[in-house]
């Protein structure tokens, strides 16, 4: 039926024709150009147009479908790539996890050069680098896919985790602080903003990047990091090279927390600084009524000689029960040594349980070379050296055994606060 509609349209068409040219008989002038003419019958010049005209339309169809045809070839094309890319990439991290890096890594190498935008595929590859500790691999993988795509916060987090894992914390701080501009509040960024901050020594800022951390969590995960940022902003408070502002960063970090023993500590010592010794003395007194620890005896003991000592003796007889029995005796041993009591400092330094401690037989020796026996004083003094060796200072860190020569409210060791002791606080001592 087909081949008969077609056939009777073309019968008919050529009738069309036919007609045409019996009805135009006449010839015309025809010019294609500036030098060549024709004179056609007018019906054959119709035909002709007509004709030019409709393969004209034909070509013009032709190539809308070919486009078309090549457009969708090219999808095809470009997701049988993508497919490939992806189970390329879904392979290569299971063999991560099946701990065979190098084929793991040909595999998400492949799939990433498939699709350089891919950022998934370099990140997958980057952490293969970072598992294995080849952080110079991962930072150019990363660097290169940000180079692909400068606004994807993923990968500059990783490449600022890469530089920081590689030891650049400045220009890990960079590109960190380029994604917090892009997302101010989220938690992972100011985390590791806070950590190079604070690895770096630059507790401003580290305070600053906690503030904004606290208030995007939840009310019962505050406490513990709203502690975090009152030790912060001690830290900063002890950098401050301006007494005044030392002073003023101080009584600001007391104020929001009472119960910070290091700030208070450090607020009595600026106090005296500035020559407001008996403000300190309060301070002070007030601190160790409502948290007794001997720091702020012995602090209350370095004044002169005279009311404020006699008045940190009373103080520690009143809250002996509350403190550790031998530190208390110790205490007393050397308050009454340095005021020439030796009688007294020996019966003190006798009820101390922990003889053995390298404090007490320094103590001992010290008793025993004012009684002039001499010989007794170097046996204790050996003692001492044999448990302590060149350690034997007066402050140490009861959480990692670090000595230091004063008393400090952060430790550089175990990076925590309010863990040094002084000698006269035997409870605290780490065990050998």
């Amino acid at each position: 039926m087909k081949r008969i509609v077609v056939f009777g349209g073309a019968l008919l068409l050529l009738a069309v024709f036919v007609a045409v040219i019996v009805l135009n008989p006449g010839e015309v002038d025809f010019r294609p150009t500036h030098i060549h003419s024709f004179r056609p019958m007018l019906g054959v010049l119709l035909i002709v147009a007509f004709c030019a005209g409709a393969a004209l339309a034909l070509f013009g169809g032709s190539l809308r479908s070919l486009s078309g045809t090549l457009a969708s070839w090219r999808a095809r094309r470009a997701a049988r790539q993508a497919t490939q890319a992806g189970e390329w990439h879904r392979t290569g991290e299971q063999l991560a996890w099946d701990g065979e890096i190098d084929r793991s890594r040909a595999l998400l190498k492949k799939a990433w050069t498939r699709q350089p935008g891919n950022a998934a595929a370099a990140l997958a590859l980057a952490a293969s680098y970072m598992d294995t500790g080849e952080y110079g691999a991962a930072h150019d993988v990363l660097a290169a896919a940000v180079s692909q795509d400068a606004h994807d916060p993923d990968l500059r987090y990783a490449l600022g985790e890469a530089l920081r894992r590689r030891g650049d914390n400045g220009e890990a701080i960079r590109m960190l602080e380029t994604v917090r501009v892009q997302h101010p509040r989220a938690p992972r960024v100011l985390i590791s903003l806070r950590e190079l901050y604070r690895e770096t020594g630059r507790w401003k800022e580290a305070a600053d990047v906690q503030a904004l951390y606290l208030q995007t969590l939840p009310p019962d995960a505050q406490p513990a990091e709203r502690e975090r940022l009152v030790q912060f902003r001690y830290q900063a408070a002890v950098a401050q090279s301006d007494p005044e502002a030392r002073l003023t960063a101080l009584d600001a970090v007391v104020q929001s927390d009472r119960t910070f023993i290091p700030a208070l500590v450090s607020l009595g010592d600026a106090l005296v600084q500035q020559r407001r010794a008996d403000e300190a003395q309060k301070l002070w007194e007030k601190a160790f009524k409502a948290q007794p620890r001997l720091v702020f005896i012995e602090r209350m003991l370095g004044r002169d000689p005279g009311p404020s000592q006699q008045r940190a003796v009373t103080l520690l007889g009143k809250y002996r029960e509350q403190l550790d029995a031998d530190s208390v005796h110790l205490l007393l041993a050397r308050v009454a040594l340095a005021n020439g009591d030796v009688e007294r400092a020996g019966s003190e330094l006798k009820a101390v349980g922990k003889q053995e401690s390298p404090t007490v037989q320094r103590t001992w020796a010290e008793i025993l070379h004012r009684r002039g026996q001499v010989d007794e004083a170097w046996d204790a003094l050996r003692h001492a050296a044999d448990h302590l060796g060149a350690g034997a200072t007066d402050h140490h860190c009861i959480v990692c055994g670090r000595f230091s020569e004063a008393w400090v409210g952060y430790c550089d060791g175990c990076e925590r606060w309010d863990t040094y002791r002084s000698g006269s606080e035997l409870q605290g001592r780490p065990s050998a």
